[in-house]
C-alpha cells in the first residue's frame, strides 16, 4: 500500500476552482467599460440580467463565495475512502496471480493535513509507504515551471486580461483630461479643432496597439502577480507537511521516502518509487560491533571442535595451517578482504581495514576508511556480486630493489611475459627533462675533468681563428632554459635524491592507476617507490599495487655488476682527457709558433726599412765573410727579441692523477655506501607497505638470471593464473555435512556429479569409485557441492574454480570390459584388483565365476553337471564355465561400472566361446614376461612363501609348464583378437607394476573416450569413426552403406573406384545414420567425418556402378576358366598404352597373373600398380582400340639354343657380375691360400648364397659360411698390423690377439670347403 502526495494535479484544481473567467466575459466587460465611458451622455437604459453592473456584481459575489473555505468532518473522507477501498478489493479480487485479499491501492495527494491523520490510524487504513515528492532546488523553479505549462493558457489570458485592464483604465484617464482641453478650446479655429480631433484619434490609435506578454525564460516562469496563487498552493503544501512530519517518526509504522522531482522523468520517478518500497523488504547491512566478532569466533570454534571429533587420532596441524584454515573459514563478503568500494569505483585491489567492516548478507566486507563504509551501507547491492562475479582488475606490481640488484632487467622481462606495461620511474622523469635540458641528469651522467679542458681549448680555438671575442659575446647573450617549480623539484630529486613533492607526484603516479591504458591492461612499476615518504604517499592517495616484490643482492655482487661499467667509464674518461691535454698542448704551441713568424716577419720588415733609410753604407771593398757576420749578427739580435717576447711556458705542474687501484678502491667504497644506504631505505619502504597490507615478496638476486626470474614468476603465479578466481570463495566441509546438505536440498550436487573436475580435466573418462578407502572430498561452491578424489585436487579447484567450472560437463560413462592375459607371475591379479580398488570395476576370473555359481545356485543344472565334473577330478569343460561367467556378469556392478577379466580367456577355443555370448572386451592386454623373469619372480614368492598357511604350486618346472602352455595359446588369442575386433594390446611386464597400470589405464582412456566421442557424434547425427570397436565382419558386412567397401570420398572428389576390402582393418572406417563407410586413408577419413552428407546419397555427386560394372580382379586360375573368352587389346597393358599417349611405344604386353574382368571383358596388365589403376578408373582405360601396327610378336627362345654368349649372358652374367664385383673389392686372401684359390672360394660361396633357385635354408647356410670365410681372411690383416719383431709379454698384448693367433694357426692344412 503506498500514499502519493502529488502537487502538481491538485495544483491545477485549485487554479481551476478559483479562476473561472472566460475570455468571452472579459472581452464583452471591456468593450461595455469603454462604450459607457464615451457615450457616457447617452439615456440610461433598462436594468436587465444581461446589464453589464449587473454581471459584475454577480461575478464578484461568486469570487466572495468562493474565498470562503467549507468545512467538512473528516469522518466523512475517512467513510468515504474506506467503502471506496472496500468496493475496490471485491471488484479486483484476482487483480493479478496470487494477489492478497486487501490493500494494493494509492491514495493520490491524501490525506494533506493532520486532521485527517488520526481517523486513518483508527480506521486501520494507515498506508505502508508514504512517498513525498518535493522541489527543493532553486526555490521550487523546476517545480513552478511545470505549474506554469500546465496552466499556460489560463495564466496567459489573466495577464491579458489585467493588461488590458490596464490599458482601459489609461485610455479613461487621458480621455477625461481631453475633454477638458476640448471645453476650453470651444473658442478656436476650426482648424485648429479639426488638428486636435485628428490627433486625438491618433492616439487612439497608438492606444489600441497590440498587447505583447512578457518573455518568459526557458525552464523558468514569468515574474508575474498571477503567479503568486501557484507559489501559495506550494507553501501551503510545504506548512501542512511539516504538521503532518512528526506522526512519521515511528519507521515501523510508516516508510517515508522524500524524491526530487528537478529533471527526472516519469519513469525514473516511478523507478525510485518502487525502489524505496522495495527498501524495507531487502537486507539491510550493519557495521560489525564486538558482538560479531564474538559470534564469528564462537561459529569458528564450533567447526573446529566438530573436526576435531571427527578426525579423532589424527596429528595435529601446525599453527599456521591452522591459521590459514581459520582464515578461510570466515565468511568474507565478494570482495574477500579487499574494499568493496574501491574495487566497484576505481577499480583497484584495497585492502580492507577490519575497523571499518560491515556485515551485509551474513558476509563481512572490509572497507578501507570509513566514507566507504559508509556508501557501502547506504546501496550494499551495487558493490556485491548478483548474476556475475566480480572482474579482478589488471596486475599492478611494484618491483623494488637496490641498483644493481637488476630490476629493470626482471621488470622489461615479466612485462613481456606478462603482456603488460614497463614504467620505469626514474627513466620517465629523465623524459620529462630531457624535452627541456636535452640532457639526462644525475651523477652517473656528469663527465669529470673535461668541461674545463673543453672550455680551454674553445678559447684556444677562437684565439687561433681570432674571433674569442665574438665568441664570448655570443655565449654571454645566450639564454638560461626557464625550469618550472615541477620541474625544479624533478631535477633535485634526480641530482640530489630531494623527495618530490605531492603536486608532482599526483601529475605522475595518479594516471597509471587512472588513465588509459594502464588502467584496463596493467603494469610493472620499476623503482617505485624508493623512500618513505613515497610509500606513504602511496598510502595517502589511495595507490594500492597487488604485490610488491623486493630484489635482495648481497653487496659483492652488486659490486661485481656495477663495477666493471664503472671502471671502463673511468677509463674512457681519463683516455678523453689525455687526449685533451695533449691537443691543448699542440694548439698552444702552434699558436706561439705562428705568433713567433709573425712577429719575424715583422722585425724582418723593420730592419729592411732601416736599411732602406740609412742607405748602403757598405762599401766596395768589404770582404764577404765581413758581410757574413753582420748578417748572422742581425739574426741573432731578432732571435734574441723574439726570445724576450716569447719566452718558452714552463710546464704546468701536472695534478696527481688517479690511479686505477685507487679507482677501484674508491668505486667500491661508492657503491658498498650506496648499497647500504638503498637497504636501509628499501627495508623502511618494506615495512610502510606491510604497514598497509600491500603483500611483499623477497628474492635473492644475487642467483642467475633464469633462477631470479623463475622465482619472480612463481611468487607471481598465484595472481596471474588464478585472478579471474580472485574473488571466488570455496568451503571444504566435512562428508557427512555434505550429504546432510544434499539430503535436505539445501545444496544441489554440481553439473559433475561424483566426477572430480580437476581430474576431468587432465583427461579422466572413468568414473571415479566411492567407497570407505576412497571417500572423497567435498567442497562447497556457490550453491554446489562438488566432490574430489584427495585434497590435492580440492585444493587446486579452490585457487581457480572458474576455470574448472567452464570445462563441458563429463560425458555419460560407459561400462569398461578389459581382459588382462599372461604368464605366470606377469601380475594380471595385481592389476586386476587395481582397477577394482580405483575403479569400482566386479574382478572376475574364471575359478571366481564357478565359485560364485557352486555358492549362490548350488541346486541348479548348471551348478550339478560343474559339480559331477570336480567330483571325478575332472577340468569344467569350458562351455560350462564361460555359463558361469555369463551369469557372474549379470551383477549390477558389471552392467553399470564394468568388469576386468583375470586371466580369461587362455584359449582360442574360450574366446570363441566369449564371442558367441557376445561378451567382447574392449580391450585386451597382454603382459609380456621372459620365461627367465617368471622363473626368477617364482623363486622370490617361494621364499616368502613360507608364512602363507597354504602350499603354492609356484615351483619351477610347473610355471615352465604353464609358461609353455600359455606361449602355445596366447599367439592365436593376440591374433584373432587383433584381425577380428583390432584390440589387442602388449604390454612390457618387466617394467614395475606402477608403469605397467598407468599404461593400461591410458589404454583403456583413450578407448573410453573414443566410445564417449562416438555417442556423442551418433547422438548428434554426426559421422563418427569406428577403429579399435570390436566390430566383427559379420556385423561390419551386414550394416555396409551405400558404397559397400568402396571409397565414397575418392569416388565423390575424384571419381575414383578404391576398393577397401583388400585390408581388414577399420582404421579409417566411420558410421553414419547407422551404417558404415570405408575411406582409403586418414585425408578421405577426415573429409568424410567434417561434411558426410555430401559423400552419401541423396547429396553424392556420383553413385556406385551396379555389381555388374565394377572391375573384378581374376587369377590365373579364374582366367584359364573363362576359356574360350581372350584378352581384350590382344593381352596389351592398356593402362601403359593409354598414360603413354597412345603411342606406339607405350605397348606392353601384359603378364596373366594381373588380369581384371571388366563388363565381361578381360583385361590383363604390366604390373600390380597398373592393375590398380584400372580397378579405380576403369572407364577411362577399358574401350580403346589397338593402332593398325603393332609390335612383332615376341617367341620364347630356348637358353640351350642360344650361342655360348648368349648362353653365358642369359644364364649366368648377372650371378657372375655381382660375384666378380665383390671380390674385387673385398680382395680376400685365405690363410695358408694363393690369392687365385681365395677369390674362387669367395665367388663359389656367393653364387651359392645369392642363388634364388635355392631354399631359404640353403641361402642362409652359404651366407654364413661366406662370413666365416671373410673373418678367416680379415686375420692376415690383423696380425699384421698387431705383431711386432720383439716379443711382447702376455700382458702387453691385445686382449683378443692370443685367440686370433690361434685361430689362425688352426687353419694349416685345412680345407676351406669343410668348415
Amino acid at each position: 500500500m503506498s500514499r502519493q502526495a502529488d502537487e502538481n494535479n491538485s495544483e491545477k484544481e485549485e487554479l481551476h476552482r478559483t479562476k473561472k473567467t472566460p475570455v468571452q466575459e472579459e472581452e464583452l466587460i471591456e468593450k461595455t467599460e469603454e462604450q459607457s465611458v464615451i457615450d457616457e451622455s447617452d439615456q440610461a437604459e433598462d436594468v436587465t440580467a444581461q446589464h453589464p453592473e449587473v454581471r459584475q456584481m454577480v461575478e464578484e459575489a461568486m469570487k466572495l463565495a468562493q474565498d470562503i473555505s467549507v468545512t467538512v468532518n473528516p469522518d466523512v473522507y475517512i467513510s468515504a475512502l474506506d467503502k471506496a477501498i472496500t468496493k475496490f478489493n471485491e471488484e479486483n479480487k484476482e487483480r493479478f496471480p496470487g494477489a492478497p485479499t486487501v490493500g494494493g491501492w494509492v491514495l493520490d495527494n491524501f490525506p494533506s493535513s493532520l486532521n485527517y491523520w488520526m481517523p486513518l490510524a483508527e480506521k486501520g487504513l494507515l498506508p505502508d509507504t508514504v512517498i513525498c515528492l518535493k522541489n527543493s532546488a532553486d526555490n521550487g523553479k523546476y517545480l513552478l515551471n511545470r505549474l506554469y505549462l500546465l496552466n499556460e493558457q489560463e495564466i496567459n489570458s489573466n495577464i491579458l486580461h489585467r493588461l488590458r485592464k490596464e490599458r482601459t483604465r489609461k485610455v479613461q484617464e487621458e480621455q477625461e483630461a481631453r475633454k477638458q482641453e476640448e471645453v476650453l478650446r470651444v473658442q478656436e479655429e476650426e482648424k485648429e479643432g479639426l488638428e486636435d480631433i485628428q490627433q486625438h484619434m491618433d492616439g487612439a490609435e497608438v492606444m489600441q496597439e497590440e498587447i505583447v506578454l512578457p518573455e518568459v525564460p526557458k525552464g523558468g516562469y514569468p515574474e508575474v502577480p498571477e503567479i503568486e496563487p501557484l507559489k501559495q498552493l506550494i507553501q501551503t503544501f510545504n506548512e501542512e507537511w511539516q504538521l503532518l512530519e512528526p506522526m512519521f517518526t515511528d519507521p515501523n509504522l510508516v516508510n517515508v521516502t522524500f524524491l526530487e522531482v528537478a529533471d527526472k522523468e516519469p519513469e525514473k520517478l516511478l523507478q525510485e518509487v518502487v525502489t524505496s518500497m522495495e527498501r524495507p523488504f531487502q537486507y539491510q547491512g550493519w557495521e560489525v560491533t564486538s558482538q560479531d566478532i564474538d559470534e564469528e569466533a564462537e561459529d569458528i570454534q564450533a567447526e573446529l571442535e566438530a573436526g576435531e571429533e571427527e578426525e579423532e587420532g589424527k596429528e595435529e596441524e601446525e599453527e599456521e595451517a591452522e591459521e590459514d584454515d581459520n582464515d578461510k573459514k570466515k565468511h568474507y563478503g565478494d570482495s574477500k578482504h579487499f574494499c568493496p568500494v574501491a574495487l566497484k569505483d576505481k577499480n583497484m585491489l584495497h585492502p580492507g581495514q577490519v575497523d571499518y567492516a560491515a556485515i551485509y548478507r551474513e558476509k563481512t566486507y572490509h572497507c578501507s576508511n570509513s566514507e566507504a563504509r559508509k556508501k557501502f551501507l547506504e546501496n550494499p547491492q551495487n558493490y556485491v556480486a548478483y548474476e556475475e562475479p566480480l572482474q579482478a582488475p589488471p596486475l599492478r606490481l611494484l618491483l623494488i630493489g637496490t641498483s644493481g640488484s637488476g630490476k629493470t632487467v626482471h621488470s622489461r622481462w615479466l612485462a613481456g611475459k606478462l603482456e603488460i606495461f614497463h614504467i620505469q620511474f626514474k627513466e620517465r622523469l629523465q623524459e620529462i627533462m630531457l624535452s627541456k635540458l636535452e640532457k639526462k641528469i644525475g651523477p652517473e651522467f656528469e663527465e669529470n675533468g673535461v668541461g674545463n679542458d673543453s672550455e680551454e681549448e674553445a678559447m684556444l680555438l677562437g684565439l687561433e681563428n681570432g674571433y674569442a671575442d665574438k665568441n664570448k659575446k655570443e655565449n654571454g647573450t645566450e639564454e638560461d632554459v626557464v625550469l618550472t617549480k615541477e620541474e625544479e623539484a624533478i631535477k633535485l630529486y634526480l641530482a640530489d635524491n630531494e623527495p618530490l613533492p605531492a603536486e608532482v607526484l599526483d601529475q605522475l603516479v595518479v594516471d597509471w592507476w587512472t588513465q588509459e591504458p594502464f588502467h584496463s591492461a596493467g603494469f610493472v612499476l620499476d623503482g617505485f617507490p624508493c623512500t618513505v615518504e613515497e610509500a606513504q604517499y602511496m598510502g595517502d592517495s589511495g595507490l594500492f599495487p597487488d604485490i610488491a616484490v623486493f630484489l635482495e643482492a648481497d653487496e659483492s655482487d652488486i659490486c661485481d655488476r656495477l663495477l666493471p661499467p664503472r671502471l671502463a667509464k673511468w677509463q674512457e674518461q681519463r683516455r678523453k682527457k689525455e687526449v685533451h691535454k695533449q691537443r691543448l698542448r699542440d694548439m698552444k704551441k702552434k699558436i706561439r709558433d705562428a705568433q713567433i713568424a709573425k712577429r719575424r716577419a715583422e722585425l724582418l720588415a723593420e730592419q729592411k726599412i732601416n736599411e732602406e733609410q740609412m742607405g748602403p753604407k757598405i762599401t766596395k771593398f768589404s770582404e764577404d765573410d765581413d758581410e757574413e757576420e753582420e748578417e748572422d749578427e742581425e739574426i741573432d739580435n731578432i732571435e734574441l727579441i723574439l726570445a724576450e717576447e716569447f719566452p718558452e711556458e714552463e710546464e704546468e705542474e701536472q695534478e696527481e692523477e688517479e690511479q686505477e687501484e685507487d679507482a677501484i678502491e674508491r668505486m667500491k667504497t661508492e657503491i658498498g655506501e650506496k648499497c647500504e644506504a638503498d637497504a636501509e631505505s628499501l627495508e623502511s619502504v618494506k615495512e610502510e607497505l606491510q604497514s598497509l597490507m600491500i603483500p611483499c615478496v623477497a628474492i635473492n638476486a644475487s642467483r642467475k638470471l633464469h633462477i631470479v626470474r623463475f622465482q619472480l614468476f612463481e611468487n607471481l603465479k598465484h595472481f596471474v593464473a588464478n585472478r579471474e578466481s580472485l574473488f571466488e570463495k570455496c568451503y571444504p566441509v566435512r562428508l557427512s555435512l555434505a550429504s546432510k546438505m544434499l539430503h535436505v536440498s539445501y545444496k544441489h550436487p554440481s553439473i559433475f556429479g561424483r566426477w572430480d573436475p580437476v581430474k576431468l580435466s587432465q583427461g579422466e573418462v572413468i568414473k571415479p569409485f566411492r567407497n570407505q578407502e576412497n571417500p572423497g572430498y567435498p567442497l562447497i561452491y556457490r550453491q554446489y557441492i562438488y566432490l574430489f578424489s584427495t585434497k590435492e585436487n580440492r585444493d587446486i579447484f579452490m585457487r581457480n574454480p572458474i576455470k574448472f567450472i567452464r570445462q563441458p560437463k563429463p560425458q555419460p560413462s560407459v561400462p569398461i570390459r578389459i581382459a588382462v592375459l599372461g604368464p605366470p607371475k606377469s601380475g594380471k591379479t595385481t592389476v586386476a584388483k587395481m582397477f577394482t580398488r580405483i575403479y569400482g570395476l566386479q574382478r572376475l576370473s574364471i575359478g571366481d565365476a564357478i565359485r560364485s555359481v557352486l555358492e549362490s545356485q548350488h541346486n541348479t543344472e548348471l551348478a550339478l553337471d560343474i559339480k559331477s565334473h570336480l567330483e571325478k577330478g575332472m577340468v569344467v569343460p569350458d562351455d560350462l564355465a564361460v555359463r558361469c561367467l555369463e551369469i557372474a556378469m549379470m551383477d549390477l556392478t558389471c552392467n553399470t561400472t564394468g568388469v576386468v577379466f583375470d586371466g580369461y580367456p587362455a584359449t582360442k577355443q574360450q574366446a570363441d566361446l566369449l564371442e558367441a555370448c557376445s561378451i567382447i572386451p574392449i580391450k585386451v592386454f597382454d603382459l609380456e614376461l621372459p620365461v627367465k623373469e617368471v622363473l626368477n619372480r617364482g623363486l622370490q614368492d617361494s621364499k616368502d612363501a613360507k608364512s602363507k598357511p597354504y602350499p603354492v604350486h609356484d615351483s619351477a618346472q610347473i610355471l615352465t609348464v604353464r609358461n609353455s602352455n600359455y606361449k602355445q595359446e596366447i599367439s592365436r588369442i593376440k591374433d584373432y583378437y587383433v584381425k577380428q575386433h583390432q584390440n589387442g594390446c602388449e604390454v612390457d611386464a618387466t617394467r614395475s607394476k606402477w608403469w605397467v597400470s598407468n599404461k593400461i589405464i591410458e589404454e583403456v582412456r583413450a578407448s573410453i573416450n573414443q566410445i564417449q566421442t562416438y555417442l556423442e557424434k551418433i547422438k548428434e547425427g554426426r559421422a563418427a569413426a569406428v577403429a579399435d570397436f570390436c566390430i566383427t565382419p559379420n556385423e561390419l558386412l551386414s550394416r555396409l552403406g551405400e558404397f559397400g567397401q568402396y571409397c565414397p570420398v575418392s569416388l565423390a572428389q575424384r571419381g575414383e573406384l578404391v576398393d577397401c576390402s583388400l585390408t581388414s582393418s577399420l582404421q579409417f572406417a566411420a558410421e553414419f545414420r547407422g551404417h558404415y563407410y570405408k575411406m582409403a586413408s586418414q585425408e578421405e577419413l577426415d573429409a568424410f567425418l567434417e561434411a558426410p552428407e555430401i559423400y552419401v546419397p541423396p547429396l553424392a555427386p556420383r553413385p556406385l556402378p551396379p555389381p555388374e560394372m565394377l572391375p573384378k580382379k581374376l587369377t590365373v586360375a579364374d582366367v584359364k576358366s573363362k576359356f574360350p573368352k581372350t584378352a581384350e587389346m590382344k593381352g596389351y597393358c592398356p593402362v601403359t598404352y593409354v598414360d603413354g599417349k597412345k603411342r606406339y611405344e607405350a605397348l606392353y604386353s601384359g603378364h596373366i597373373e594381373y588380369a581384371v574382368e571388366y563388363r565381361d571383358k578381360i583385361y590383363i596388365f604390366e604390373s600390380e600398380e597398373k592393375l590398380q589403376r584400372f580397378m579405380r578408373l576403369p572407364e577411362k582405360y577399358w574401350n580403346h582400340k589397338l593402332p593398325s601396327k603393332l609390335p612383332p610378336k615376341m617367341e620364347p627362345i630356348m637358353l640351350t639354343s642360344l650361342p655360348l654368349t648368349g648362353y653365358l649372358e642369359q644364364g649366368g652374367a648377372t650371378a657372375l657380375i655381382k660375384a666378380l664385383n665383390d671380390v674385387g673389392c673385398l680382395k680376400p686372401k685365405y690363410p695358408f691360400l694363393s690369392v687365385k684359390q681365395s677369390a674362387l672360394l669367395y665367388i663359389a660361396y656367393h653364387l651359392k648364397a645369392y642363388n634364388p633357385r635355392n631354399s631359404d635354408y640353403i641361402r642362409k647356410r652359404y651366407k654364413k659360411k661366406m662370413e666365416q670365410f671373410v673373418e678367416s681372411c680379415q686375420l692376415i690383416t690383423y696380425l699384421g698390423n698387431k705383431m711386432t719383431r720383439k716379443y711382447k709379454e702376455p700382458q702387453r698384448r691385445p686382449i683378443d690377439f692370443d685367440h686370433k693367433m690361434q685361430s689362425f694357426l688352426s687353419l694349416r692344412n685345412v680345407d676351406p670347403a669343410c668348415i
